[in-house]
């Protein structure tokens, strides 16, 4: 399992290093306002980030279960019909996005000081939306067959030279904004190419062909119903967040680059949860595929040890060096102060949080993709949002945009362990004793 999700966690590390040097080079090099506008799209673009990499995780419970009971010509199936289909939902995603980003930008309030800055930044970005899609999904398909080694390669070979042309086109040929999305569009494409390539070597008897490229509607409904479940889940927490700038953006620019700056690392401090939780969504699949549930249940033990272990280490890193790491985006005090007010105020509490990402992945595992979207949608979503209303509307205090992500990753959480007690645990069980 720790094999397994070491690749997965660097991976999201890379991919994550995308949007966070870019942040980095345009506060070093450009300025407050130039961050503040990367900061305001970054909203926007992990909520279709987020709806492709949850798509793409929920089809990789049928991939991994395919592969795990060895239905290969399943497998070659569904694996085709998946590509085939993030083909066309990327490609309608990215001319939507580049149509919709004025409007985008105006459901998150996005300052008129920035405005004009994030709206190049965004449109450029989403112009590579086809590419964020195949990514996502043939990595998912080549983890599902048990190889986590090369998405992580391939990211890494991407995630190097996107740094190196966020320095090209901004420090050198002083392109701004639009020089950090363009390297990460060309990044991004860069990433797909060697998925594609490895995938046109696997095994035979499931390997991809463009020649095989056509939609199976059997297989397509399945993939929706285990995928759609997990996009939706995504994009609407994203969706949240979009409304959570809304609320960020009536503070000051500094406040905004800061709790950007925050959110970013508070991404890395989570990759290894997420990570787990995503291993754990292949492991389990794979499991009850091959009709092994009790090393599923074993797999639920070793993870929930290793969570608390991460947390423990990565929080208190967090908390104590948030200064110098917050450092990393801008030298702006200011910044500095907002961004150190947020980390203060979630990593004791962080613990939550892994519970969160984790036991998401293993209830998705079991097949309850539908019922993990309503658990978190209802914490993140409707209670952050309850909060958030409520409290600002009394008092304008960004410390209540602080407490939100504790308050809802806790409603999720609790949500989540009751549905796996409650319902998972009682219903391998029953199946046991029937045995």
């Amino acid at each position: 399992m720790v094999r397994f999700a070491a690749p997965i966690l660097v991976g999201q590390l890379l991919q994550t290093l995308y949007n966070s040097v870019d942040s980095i080079v345009v506060g070093r090099a450009v300025g407050t306002n130039a961050l503040a506008a990367v900061t305001a799209s970054a909203t926007i673009t992990n909520f279709f980030v987020g709806f492709f990499l949850g798509m793409a995780t929920g089809a990789s419970v049928l991939f991994a279960r395919n592969f795990g009971a060895k239905r290969y010509r399943d497998l070659s199936e569904s694996i085709h019909t998946a590509m085939t289909f993030s083909i066309l939902l990327g490609a309608v995603v990215a001319l939507l996005g580049v149509i919709l980003a004025p409007a985008l930008l105006h459901i998150v309030a996005c300052p008129d000081e920035v405005y004009s800055e994030a709206l190049v930044y965004l449109r450029i970005y989403m112009a590579g939306a086809l590419f964020m899609s195949l990514y996502n999904v043939s990595s998912s398909v080549l983890r599902s067959v048990g190889d986590s080694r090369g998405p992580f390669l391939y990211l890494l070979t991407s995630s190097c030279m996107n740094i190196v042309l966020d320095i090209l086109f901004v420090v050198v040929l002083q392109m701004g904004v639009a020089g950090v999305a363009v390297a990460t569009v060309i990044a991004q494409f860069t990433s797909v190419v060697l998925s594609f390539r490895k995938m046109m070597r696997m095994e035979e008897s499931y390997r991809f062909s463009f020649r095989k490229t056509r939609i199976n509607t059997s297989l397509l409904g399945q993939i929706v119903r285990l995928g759609l479940p997990a996009g939706v889940q995504s994009s609407i927490t994203s969706l949240s967040n979009m409304y959570l700038q809304y609320y960020i953006n009536t503070f000051s620019s500094a406040a905004i680059a800061g709790i950007g700056s925050a959110m970013k690392i508070d991404q890395f401090a989570g990759m290894p949860c997420n990570a787990i939780g995503l291993a754990m969504t292949t492991y389990i699949g794979q499991n009850i595929g091959a009709g092994k549930p009790e090393w599923a249940r074993k797999g639920v033990k070793i993870s929930l040890a290793a969570v608390v272990m991460i947390v423990a280490a990565v929080g208190t890193f967090v908390y104590f060096f948030a200064e110098q790491l917050l450092g990393i985006f801008s030298t702006d005090p200011d910044v500095i102060m907002y961004g150190a007010g947020m980390l203060h105020t979630i990593m004791p509490v962080y613990l939550i949080m892994g519970f969160q990402m984790l036991f998401g992945g293993i209830i998705r595992g079991y097949g309850y993709s539908t019922a993990t979207m309503i658990m978190a949608v209802g914490g993140m979503v409707g209670v952050r949002q309850l909060w958030l209303a409520v409290t600002l509307h009394i008092d304008h205090n960004i410390n209540f945009i602080y407490m939100g992500y504790p308050i809802g990753w806790a409603a999720t959480a609790l949500a989540m362990l009751i549905f796996y007690f409650a319902v998972i645990r009682r219903e391998f069980d029953a199946e046991r004793e029937g045995k």
